[in-house]
């Protein structure tokens, strides 16, 4: 990234009236934006603690998909994504099957599409990892490990193959205009050489990719997900409070943040940094104590002889610098960015910071305990969520705007 030479040309804006659909204004909020270099630079407080907008998760879901037993076609295994189609139906990326499987708008089962396999339409093991629609009523599944997307059509036939930048990139989301947002498909520049550091990042290159597979624009190299290296034996694994590299589309920009600190940097189709959003956050810094209690907690339910090999690989495992600033991006139809607060250990909430479409800081949002939220719509949630008998269940939750 270029070095960005301030020059003020924004004024403090205290927000006090309403900045879109459902906003709470609040005379203690304020976001004071700047113009650097052609970047415009939008700079916010934290909002107050009890500080909600007003939106409303409704108590219990509308629908839930997911079983223990029976029908096989509703027992998920390694859901890697979800979406909600213009019809009302939800598509679920089923990594364990490699299929996408189709449910009708009140949960029944109505058709799978994929398989395990090499060939057109089908998928490896663990994928696809995201399903999406696609220009003319299509479906798009993407295959990770190949850095390809599979395409087809309504009614379920396969109609093309694409792979991302020769394969070095995989699908994150779908641009207006039909680009895509990529990250990469492969794991690079981890070293596995004994000696050096035991905390090391991937770097992570992002990318707007054409429809038909092109590179368009690079977003430039990232630090990507922080892992521990454990030299007796050579192992690596991402470290519990590693820090990462987190993306989506919002509106019509690309945003990549690495979220070491509350920074949001956002680009256009042709990869110029056009807004940074930044939100006013104090870095904390873990300790050890917290560390070694996640870690037991991790393993509580193994066997003793699991439990001994896994504080073996382990040993030496020393906090990160830094907790992360935020553990998740999303937007949503109305050009809202949502920033998931991160959890400090023993924390479970899903709190998250709502940015209007101009990056001015609005107030929090809450969504369910445990839900791992794929997409946020005009008035619902959907995630995924995990029971405590290890049902995994994909879930659409009502969210009512009108009482912001």
């Amino acid at each position: 990234m270029r070095t960005l030479h301030a020059r003020t040309t924004g004024v403090l804006a205290l927000l006090s009236a309403a900045c879109g659909p459902g906003s709470n204004p609040d005379p203690t909020l304020w976001s004071e934006s700047r113009d650097s270099a052609g970047v415009t630079i939008i700079d916010n407080a934290r909002p107050n603690t009890g500080l909600r907008l007003g939106w409303q998760v409704a108590e219990t879901p509308a629908l839930s998909i997911g079983a223990l037993e029976g029908d096989e076609a509703y027992q998920l295994y390694a859901v890697e994504d979800a979406a909600r189609l213009p019809d009302g139906r939800i598509a679920v990326a089923n990594g364990g099957t490699s299929e996408i499987r189709f449910f009708s708008a009140d949960g029944r089962h109505l058709v799978s599409w994929g398989a395990l396999g090499e060939g057109p339409g089908e998928f490896a093991q663990w994928d696809p990892e995201a399903v999406s629609t696609w220009p003319g009523d299509s479906i798009m599944g993407a295959a990770w490990w190949r850095g390809r997307i599979e395409i087809f059509d309504a009614s379920g036939n396969h109609t093309r193959t694409a792979t991302l930048g020769d394969g070095y990139f995989s699908f994150l989301a779908l641009m207006p205009g039909g680009d895509i947002l990529a990250k990469p498909s492969i794991l690079i520049g981890l070293d596995f050489r004994t000696g050096g550091s035991t905390l090391r990042r991937r770097e992570a290159e992002f990318a707007v990719i054409a429809a038909d597979g092109e590179t368009r624009a690079s977003l430039g190299v990232h630090p990507g997900d922080e892992w521990f290296f454990s030299q007796n034996p050579p192992t690596a694994r991402p470290h519990p409070f590693g820090r990462s590299v987190l993306a989506t589309v919002w509106g019509d920009l690309a945003v990549v943040a690495a979220n070491d600190r509350y920074e949001i940097p956002a680009y256009d189709r042709d990869g110029r940094l056009v807004r940074i959003v930044r939100r006013n956050h104090e870095l904390r810094v873990p300790t050890q104590a917290e560390l070694d209690s996640v870690l037991a907690a991790s393993w509580a339910d193994r066997s003793e002889e699991d439990q001994a090999r896994l504080r073996g690989l382990s040993e030496g495992m020393a906090p990160v610098e830094f907790f992360p600033a935020f553990s998740a991006l999303h937007s949503d139809p109305h050009g809202h960015l949502w920033v998931q607060e991160y959890n400090f250990p023993g924390q479970h909430d899903n709190i998250w910071t709502v940015f209007d479409a101009d990056g001015r800081v609005q107030g929090f949002v809450e969504t369910p305990s445990g839900l791992d939220v794929f997409e946020i719509g005009e008035d619902y949630v959907l995630g995924t969520t995990t029971d405590e008998l290890g049902v995994e269940r994909v879930q659409l939750w009502p969210l009512d705007r009108r009482a912001g």
